[in-house]
C-alpha cells in the first residue's frame, strides 16, 4: 500500500500496541506547552491521527480521541459520521448501535466491556465505552473489527510519527456521505506531494458566531519545502453534515525538515469533525 506524499510502513503487532500506547508521549515532543501524557490527555490532542481514504479525520476539542487500555477511544458518533456509518440509539436498553456495509455492531453502552456482533453473539470491547461531557467514547478497533468490511493499519511516517489508516476491506468501498467528498481538491492530484504536514494538535473555541480551530502541524515530507509551495485545507463538517471549507496558504517562509508550525482558521459552526489536507508542489523527490 502506498500512500502519496510521505513514506510508510507496516508496524509489527507488539510494536504497533507500543505505538498506540505511547503516541500521546511522542506528541509532545514538538510542542513546548503539551504536558505529560496521560490516559484523558488535554482537549484537542491528537493521539493518533486517523487517515480515512487518504484524507485525515480530526476531531477538535473534547472530541479528541484518547487511549484507554491501549485502545483508541473515538467519539463514537462523529467517528461513525466520517465513515459513513448509521448510528441507532436505542431509547428502551441505553444502548447505540453502528452499520455499515452491511455489517451493525449492538448493544454498545457507556461502562459495558461487551458488545453483540449481527450475529446476536457477544464479544469483548476491551475497554469499556465512556460518556465524558456529553460524548460517548467508544474503543475503535474491536467496533471495527466486528463490522468486517473495515481494515486498519498502524503505520509510521517518515519521522516515526503514528498514523492509523482506515480503509473498506478488498471489495468495499467506505460510503461517506459528507458533502467534503464532492468538493475537496486535494486527493490524487498529479505532479504533487501529498499530506506532507502531519496534524499534531486541533483545538476549538468560541469566536463571535462561529469558531476558531488552531491546527498545529509538522513537516514530515522528508525535506524542506520552499517557502510559498505548500497549501492546506480544513473542511469542518457539523452535527446536520454542514461542511464548510477553508483553504490557507501554507508557510510564507521556507520550512525546515520536522518543524513545527501553527494555523488558525475561523469557521461559522460548531465542527463535529475536520478533514484535513495539505500538499506541496512537485520538488523532484
Amino acid at each position: 500500500m502506498s500512500y502519496p506524499g510521505y513514506r510508510v510502513h507496516r508496524l509489527g503487532r507488539i510494536r504497533a500496541l507500543i505505538i498506540l500506547l505511547f503516541a500521546s508521549l511522542l506528541s509532545t515532543v514538538y510542542m513546548p506547552t503539551s504536558s505529560a501524557a496521560s490516559a484523558t490527555p488535554a482537549a484537542g490532542k491528537q493521539i493518533q491521527p486517523i487517515l480515512i481514504n487518504d484524507n485525515y479525520v480530526l476531531f477538535p476539542g473534547k472530541l479528541a480521541p484518547y487511549t484507554q487500555s491501549g485502545k483508541l477511544m473515538v467519539p463514537i458518533r462523529p467517528f461513525t459520521k466520517a465513515l459513513g456509518a448509521q448510528l441507532v440509539y436505542n431509547a428502551q436498553t441505553k444502548s447505540v448501535s453502528v452499520s455499515l456495509l452491511g455489517g451493525t455492531v449492538y448493544n454498545i453502552r457507556p461502562g459495558q466491556t461487551t458488545a453483540e456482533a449481527a450475529d446476536g453473539t457477544a464479544f469483548s470491547l476491551e475497554a469499556a465505552p465512556v460518556l465524558r461531557d456529553g460524548v460517548l467514547f467508544v474503543p475503535m478497533s474491536p467496533v471495527l473489527g466486528a463490522l468486517k468490511s473495515i481494515r486498519w493499519e498502524n503505520m509510521l511516517n517518515t519521522i516515526d510519527r503514528p498514523i492509523l489508516v482506515v480503509q473498506g476491506r478488498q471489495g468495499f468501498t467506505l460510503p461517506q456521505t459528507g458533502p467534503w467528498l464532492k468538493v475537496t481538491p486535494f486527493t490524487g492530484l498529479a505532479g504533487e506531494n501529498y499530506n506532507p504536514l502531519y496534524p499534531t494538535v486541533l483545538t476549538q473555541e468560541p469566536s463571535g458566531k462561529g469558531y476558531r480551530l488552531n491546527l498545529s502541524v509538522i513537516n514530515t515530507s522528508g525535506f524542506i519545502i520552499p517557502k510559498g509551495s505548500a497549501a492546506l485545507e480544513l473542511i469542518a463538517v457539523d452535527s446536520q453534515g454542514q461542511a464548510t471549507i477553508r483553504k490557507i496558504p501554507g508557510p510564507a517562509g521556507q520550512t525546515a525538515k520536522a518543524a513545527a508550525l501553527a494555523f488558525t482558521v475561523n469557521i461559522p459552526s460548531a465542527a463535529e469533525y475536520v478533514i484535513y489536507n495539505s500538499r506541496t508542489a512537485d520538488l523532484g523527490h
